[in-house]
C-alpha cells in the first residue's frame, strides 16, 4: 500500500481542492489546507484569546443528556467566560511528533506510517448510540466523540495515507452491506491520575443486551456528495455528523459493514460506559489503514501497532 502513497497523497490534494470550491464550500470558514501544510499550526476552531483561562471549564461537570441548564450554566454560556469543549480539546495536547497538519482543525498526517491524527472530545458515554465519532456541533448527543476536524478533512487524509475508499450502504432492492478499507480507530487520552491511556476504540462500543464489546472493524466508505439546487454547490455528506458510524447510513464516511439499524428501538450499539472517560476528556484518535491481502508488506499490521505515549505530548503553552 505504501507504494501507492505518492499518487493517494495527489488525490487527497485534488480532494481538498474539489471541496475548496467558491461560495458556501465545505471549507468555507478555513483558510485552505494548503496554506497550513506550509507551515501554519494553529490549532483552530472558534478558540478564546490566550489570555482566558480553561481551568474553570475544565473543572465543571456537564449536564447529562437531556437535562435542563441550570441557571449558573446558562449565565455561563453567554458570558464570556465559557470555554467549550472544542476550545479546550483544541489546546490540550502538541502536535504529534514528525506529523504534517493538513488541516487548521487539529488534523495531521504521518505517511510513512500510515496514521491520521484527529483531536477531539468524549462527547457522549451513556445513551443511543448512532456514531463512534462525530465532527463538533453537529451529532454530539448520539455520538461517543465529537471531532474538530469537518469529516471531509479527515477523508482526505485517509486518502492522502493511502487508504482506499469503498462504497456505502444500500437498502434497496437488497441490503448491501458497505464496503471499503478496513481502519483500525484508536483512542489516546489522559485519565483523572494524568496517566496515558490508548483503547482500541471498539472498547468504548457494546453490542446491545450483551457485554461484549463491539468486534468488527470499520470500513471506509467514502460518503459522497450532494448538490443544493438552490446555489449547485455541492457539499460533502457526512460533513452533517456521519464520521464514524456504528449505524448504517449511506452518508457515513466510515461504517460498520454489519447489518446495524439506526431505528432508535433496534440499535445494535451502545456506550460502553464503564470504559469510557467522563464528558468533555480531550482525546487524539489515531486512524490505521488496516493492510489489505494484496499488499506487499502485512508483517507490520495496525493491530500491532498500538500507539504510544509519544502521539500525545501535552500542550505546555496553554
Amino acid at each position: 500500500m505504501k507504494v501507492q502513497s505518492a499518487a493517494c497523497f495527489g488525490t487527497a490534494v485534488l480532494m481538498f481542492g474539489i471541496l475548496s470550491v467558491s461560495g458556501r464550500s465545505l471549507f468555507a470558514q478555513d483558510e485552505s489546507a494548503t496554506e497550513v501544510a506550509q507551515g501554519e499550526t494553529s490549532t483552530g476552531g472558534d478558540s478564546p484569546s490566550s489570555d482566558q483561562s480553561v481551568e474553570p471549564a475544565m473543572e465543571r461537570t456537564l449536564p447529562a443528556i437531556g437535562d435542563p441548564l441550570t441557571e449558573e450554566e446558562r449565565e455561563l454560556i453567554v458570558s464570556d467566560d465559557y470555554v467549550s469543549p472544542s476550545d479546550i480539546a483544541a489546546k490540550a495536547f502538541a502536535p504529534p511528533p514528525g506529523a504534517k497538519p493538513i488541516s487548521k482543525r487539529n488534523l495531521w498526517i504521518d505517511a510513512k506510517n500510515q496514521r491520521v491524527f484527529v483531536d477531539g472530545y468524549v462527547a457522549m458515554n451513556d445513551g443511543p448510540l448512532e456514531m463512534f465519532a462525530c465532527p463538533a456541533g453537529t451529532k454530539e448527543h448520539e455520538s461517543i466523540v465529537a471531532t474538530i476536524a469537518k469529516s471531509s478533512e479527515v477523508h482526505a487524509a485517509l486518502l492522502a495515507v493511502g487508504a482506499q475508499t469503498g462504497t456505502t450502504v444500500r437498502f434497496l432492492p437488497r441490503y448491501v452491506p458497505a464496503t471499503g478499507q478496513r481502519i483500525r480507530v484508536w483512542i489516546c487520552y489522559q485519565n483523572d491520575a494524568g496517566n496515558f491511556k490508548v483503547v482500541d476504540g471498539r472498547q468504548w462500543v457494546q453490542v446491545a443486551e450483551t457485554e461484549k464489546t463491539m468486534d468488527v472493524d470499520w470500513v471506509f466508505a467514502g460518503s459522497g456528495f450532494w448538490k443544493d439546487p438552490t446555489d449547485n454547490h455541492e457539499y460533502y455528506r457526512a460533513d452533517s455528523g456521519d464520521m464514524i458510524c456504528v449505524s448504517n447510513f449511506s452518508t457515513a464516511m466510515m461504517d460498520v459493514p454489519v447489518a446495524s439499524s439506526a431505528d432508535a428501538s433496534e440499535l445494535e450499539y451502545s456506550p460502553m460506559t464503564a470504559n469510557i472517560p467522563k464528558r468533555g476528556t480531550p482525546v487524539r484518535m489515531v486512524l490505521m489503514p488496516i493492510p489489505l491481502a494484496t499488499d506487499a508488506n502485512q508483517g507490520n499490521a495496525p493491530e500491532i501497532q498500538k500507539p504510544t505515549e509519544e502521539v500525545l505530548p501535552l500542550n505546555k503553552q496553554q
